[in-house]
This record gives structure tokens, sequence and C-alpha cells, in this order.
């Protein structure tokens, strides 16, 4: 029988959910002073973040010899650790494709991937695509493989063996679209006035993606958005909270 009141309750209490997503993404040795300072900001405000985790940047830098960066990344106790692709750019500077490779492709990378972090005793729930972008044979593997979530650029993807929920939310907030910070200054006023747009829209769930190359003057911008967000009593959690909190409640954007 259709209870109204506990379905009513149930929308009152979807209505309020409005929660934060904070990464720093391209995390590896190479870029270790500016991942470093941006976990330490954040620890310092008691800011709870993620990180996603690159196992063998370039093709060269497999964490399992870099004991210091790894200890030193696994010190951090507000984050989560997220796999990161394998390579994340390859020797070329290609990408990792996981949005038109093959399954068999994507399953060997992500293994490599996964086994590398087994090595450095690290076990992620979620896997963030490089660029966020994924194909439905990546999403298989990720399904296959035991994962419980990823993400594209307007989608949060909640996995299990028998079905993949699709949550459509806003767009991420990513200040790095070039690779080269000095290039990189033009997304500032593009991010702010996006904020200032979807902050009155009051979405359930919004992402700010940190990236080590990022425009020098971004941080005091990221800062910003993530102040108002709590002002505007959103709550900032990690990957695996965000998960029991989907569970939770049912939100009518799953596509």
């Amino acid at each position: 029988m259709f209870n109204s009141n506990a379905y009513y309750k149930r929308q009152q209490q979807q209505s309020k959910v409005k929660l934060v997503i904070v990464t720093i993404h391209d995390a590896c040795p190479a870029f270790s002073t500016k991942i470093f300072k941006v976990a330490d900001l954040l620890e310092d405000l008691d800011i709870k973040y993620n990180i996603a985790l690159i196992p063998f940047f370039h093709e060269k830098q497999d964490l399992t010899s870099y004991p210091d960066f790894v200890e030193k990344i696994k010190s951090y106790k507000d984050c989560e650790i997220a796999l990161h692709g394998l390579y994340h750019e390859r020797r070329s500077g290609k990408f990792d494709d996981f949005h038109t490779v093959t399954k068999s492709c994507a399953e060997e990378e992500i293994r490599t991937g996964l086994q590398i972090f087994q090595e450095i005793a690290i076990k992620p729930i979620a896997f963030i695509p490089p660029a966020w972008k994924l194909n439905d044979n990546s999403i298989e593997v990720l399904e296959k493989i035991g994962f419980n979530l990823t993400e594209t650029q307007e989608k949060l993807l909640i996995l299990s063996s028998k079905s993949c929920k699709k949550i459509k939310i806003p767009k991420v907030f990513n200040w790095d679209s070039t690779g080269y910070p000095e290039k990189n200054i033009i997304n500032i006023a593009k991010d702010e006035r996006r904020f200032k747009t979807i902050i009155e829209q009051e979405p359930p769930i919004i992402r700010i993606a940190i990236h080590p190359r990022d425009p020098y003057q971004a941080w005091h911008e990221q800062k910003s958005m993530i102040s108002k967000l709590k002002d505007e009593e959103y709550t900032i959690q990690r990957y695996g909270e965000i998960l029991s909190a989907l569970k939770e409640y049912s939100y009518s954007s799953i596509v």
C-alpha cells in the first residue's frame, strides 16, 4: 500500500540533500610539490576531499618505486584515494583512452593499475577516468572488477554487479583545460560566472576538481567556492560517504 506520508517525507529529505565533492586530480610524483601543497591546505581547513592517484604516470613513474611519495599521500587523514587511469598520459602525451577502447584493453589497463595499488596497499572504491571520458566497455569492466563509483563530466555512476545507476549532475568545475597553467587562466572568469548561476539553482551535487596544472590564481577561487557552498549548507563528502548518501536518497535525475 502506498504510504503518502513516507513518500513526501522522503521528497522533503531529498530536497535538502546538497553535497560537494572536492578532488585533487593527477596525483603523481611529477607533481608532488603542488599536490602536497593543496592537500595540506585542505587539511588545514578541515575539508574532506579525494585524491585521484595515477599508478604509472607517463609510463615512467611506477608508484612502487616512490615509497616516500606514497607514504605521504597515505598519511593524509581527511582524504580518500581513487584510481585515476593507469598512465593518465603516455610518453607521447596522449591521454589514457577509456572512451573508445575495447573491453579487453580497458580491463588490462584497469587491472594493471589495481595491481600497482595492491602493491602499495591501497584499495580504491572509485575510478576516475582521465578527462572524465568513459565508454560502456569500460563501465562494464569496472562493474566486473568490483568498483562502486565512477564519474564523467556530467554524471555520477553508482556501480554494482547487477546495475549501473547514472545520476545526472552539473558539469564538474575544472580549471585545467589545456595542461598549461598560463593558458588555463581563461577558466577562472568562466568558472566564476557558471558558479554564480549554478549556486542559485541549488543542485544536489557539485564537484570541484583541483589540478596541479591549474592557473596560479585558481586556488583563491576554489577556496571561495568551497566557503560559499558551506555557507549554503552543502556538505563536503568523500566518495565513500557520497555512495552512502546516494543509497539513502532516490534522485529523480537517475537516467
